[in-house]
């Protein structure tokens, strides 16, 4: 598995690492706490040694399981995140900030998480929602400072919140933050634009979320699409949802119709292909997705045409981002 370094940082993550949110034993359904520790030695085994997780996935659980599996293993980098202390996920231009990420609760998360995953370093902790009106805001980062000065965390991060790519780039552009999450993909090439110049020019890394839109472009959803009792896709997302991925997927296949690879495989080559990206991190609970996803590495990229293709459309507005359960 290659490797890339996290933005200005010394840490070296595999270009595939592993998003958690699957094993958080909730609102992509349950399996047992075996499964889960088998998908996280899958990955290890893939030659994954990134993981990134949140406090909120589970309520603590996903992170403990974390924690169990590895037990100790310092050699895999983690990344987790901290929810909003008022559990709002979609701040407001008038929210204050002191009511999602006070000093004092992003101290108590960052505890909670280090007693969850068995460690007394987290590598990389972010602020797991944002709004462009903080920009302004700095008590947050003195807290985060202190973490780092006290050897509590490697590295600052934020989440930026769906289809709000640049939301975070006045802190990028202060020298603020190591490193931001954001959803990219195939669809959701925004980034590309209003993020990914200024993370360049700053040497900040990104880790891409989502990177088969929710499974749209991967799992061969149709019109009539269910999903399980309890998944978060059936329960939280707007009626027409499943329909509009469904249309601007089929969009997609006639282009990549010829190439000799999945569809998976061709949404972690699209990501993988832009350098200012650190990793990609696909969520599952399965150990044959898991290795899938990190055999990637070893295919050959996407063609200039295909990329071209693929970006046209998204210029020409007939793909799009959409709601991918985060802020």
């Amino acid at each position: 598995m290659k490797k890339r370094q996290l933005g200005k940082t010394n840490i070296e993550i595999s270009e595939v690492g592993l998003g958690t949110w699957q094993l958080s034993g909730d609102v992509w359904g349950k399996k047992t706490e075996a499964e889960y520790i088998q998908a996280i030695e899958a990955a290890i085994d893939a030659d994954i040694n990134y993981l990134d997780t949140a406090l909120d996935y589970g309520n603590g659980y996903c992170e403990q399981v974390i924690g169990k599996a590895l037990q100790g293993n310092s050699s895999v980098v983690i990344s987790s995140k901290i929810p909003p202390q008022c559990d709002d996920w979609s701040p407001k231009p008038q929210s204050k900030i002191q009511d999602y990420f006070s000093s004092d609760w992003i101290v108590k998360c960052c505890d909670t998480t280090l007693k969850n995953l068995r460690r007394e370093c987290i590598d990389i902790l972010f602020l797991h929602t944002w709004n462009l009106a903080w920009g302004h805001c700095t008590e947050w980062y003195e807290a985060m400072l202190k973490l780092k000065e006290l050897g509590k965390i490697r590295a600052i991060g934020i989440s930026v919140g769906d289809r709000r790519a640049g939301e975070a780039n006045s802190h990028i552009e202060a020298g603020r933050i190591d490193v931001v999450q954001v959803v990219y993909n195939i669809l959701e090439q925004e980034p590309e634009y209003t993020l990914f110049p200024m993370a360049q020019k700053h040497q900040v890394g990104i880790i891409a979320r989502c990177p088969f839109s929710s499974g749209a472009l991967v799992s061969g959803w149709t019109h009539s699409q269910k999903f399980p009792q309890g998944d978060w896709r059936g329960l939280w997302t707007p009626d027409d949802w499943v329909a509009r991925q469904v249309e601007m997927v089929d969009l997609i296949k006639p282009i990549v119709k010829d190439i000799n690879l999945s569809m998976s495989e061709i949404g972690l080559k699209y990501i993988l292909n832009n350098q200012t990206v650190t990793s990609v991190i696909p969520g599952s609970s399965s150990t044959e997705h898991i290795r899938r996803n990190a055999s990637v590495a070893r295919l050959p990229n996407l063609s200039e045409d295909i990329l071209h293709k693929l970006q046209q459309l998204w210029l020409d507005g007939k793909i799009q981002g959409t709601y991918n359960g985060g802020a």
